[in-house]
């Protein structure tokens, strides 16, 4: 990375989840905010065992970050690129105490949750507002919001979706069904959030860059049975098109831009499993993660929010002191 003092800075900010088995558990309080039940724990480290043993997620958002830095490096001169977390490290505090050492005053944060929602999007702002508060510093902040629509984001998924498509023969492609899938919230915390709404948006994008195809959005990894989830979930769809008779499904996890647990784990073993039981072959389209047209995204979407575009509308979050 070019390490000369840039003008602009970008964070990216992302869920945060345990690297290896030892920063399970204290990933876990801090998720929660208290204890973790013995029985949650050991499932919790079964999943990510099954998995390699942690989360990929913050290799893949460095790599993200990394190939953003290049791309506006390239193209007007760049700025630096850094990653903040919600509830592991590197926290959101932490990145902007780097980027105040860096000498940075001007910021664009980019939730890479897209889709908005008091529960999804909202408390990275106040976790970063509550940043910029106890810096003291003088430091402009600005988030891109509505890019679920973005044309680059629409493409970079609609490619990933052929992708997924490929991996069943030929004469199969046709009567695949997809399901769109996306991390569940509770009901009750969505009266009037445009979590759904827009999720269909990029869904409705998607396909119509891909040409018609047969599909659902379901949600996952609710698992809290103390609370009313988004419906259908992924599993009820499944068993509704084996009854359906359809055998040939492609999951495109299209609420996540990274591989995680929720991809890894929750389709890649839970559902596939699931699926091979009922006589299905289903297979997943994958992440986003660093390829190169959703690092197309990233970078229009930051150029075009410096410019005032339609596609982020500027969430302000003040200039410390």
């Amino acid at each position: 990375m070019d390490h000369s003092r840039p003008s602009i800075g970008v964070l990216l900010m992302a869920h945060g989840g345990p690297s290896s088995p030892e920063e399970v558990e204290p990933f876990l309080q801090k998720l929660l905010g208290r204890g973790v039940p013995a029985q949650r724990l050991r499932d919790a480290k079964r999943r990510y065992r099954l998995i390699g043993g942690g989360s990929p997620l913050l290799e893949i958002t460095l790599r993200q970050a990394r190939a953003l830095e290049e791309s506006l490096k390239a193209e007007d001169g760049g700025g630096r690129v850094y990653v903040g977390m919600r509830h592991w490290h590197p926290f959101i505090a932490e990145s902007l105490g780097e980027i105040i050492n860096d000498g940075i005053h001007r910021v664009v944060a980019l939730n890479l949750s897209p889709y908005q929602s008091a529960m999804s999007t909202e408390p990275y702002e106040q976790e970063l507002g509550r940043a910029i508060a106890a810096s003291g510093r003088g430091i402009e902040v600005s988030v891109a919001e509505g890019w679920h629509v973005h044309p680059l984001f629409l493409q970079a998924w609609a490619e990933r979706v052929k992708e997924g498509l490929m991996q069943f023969p030929a004469e199969v492609r046709q009567r695949v069904h997809v399901i769109f899938s996306a991390h569940s919230l509770p009901k009750r915390a969505l009266a009037e959030d445009p979590y759904v709404e827009q999720l269909e948006a990029t869904i409705r994008g998607v396909v119509g860059i891909t040409g018609s195809l047969p599909w659902r959005l379901a949600f996952q990894s609710g698992r809290s049975k103390r609370v009313e989830w988004l419906k259908p979930e992924v599993s009820t769809v499944l068993r509704e098109l084996i009854r359906g008779g359809h055998r040939e499904v492609l999951i495109a996890p299209v609420g996540f831009v990274a591989d995680n647990v929720e991809t890894l784990y929750d389709i890649d073993i839970l559902y596939k499993q699931q699926a091979e039981e009922m006589g299905m072959s289903l297979r997943r389209s994958p992440c986003l993660n660093d390829s190169r047209r959703f690092i197309q995204a990233l970078s229009s979407i930051v150029r075009e929010h410096l410019m005032g575009h339609a596609w982020g509308a500027h969430s302000e979050m003040g200039v410390g002191n």
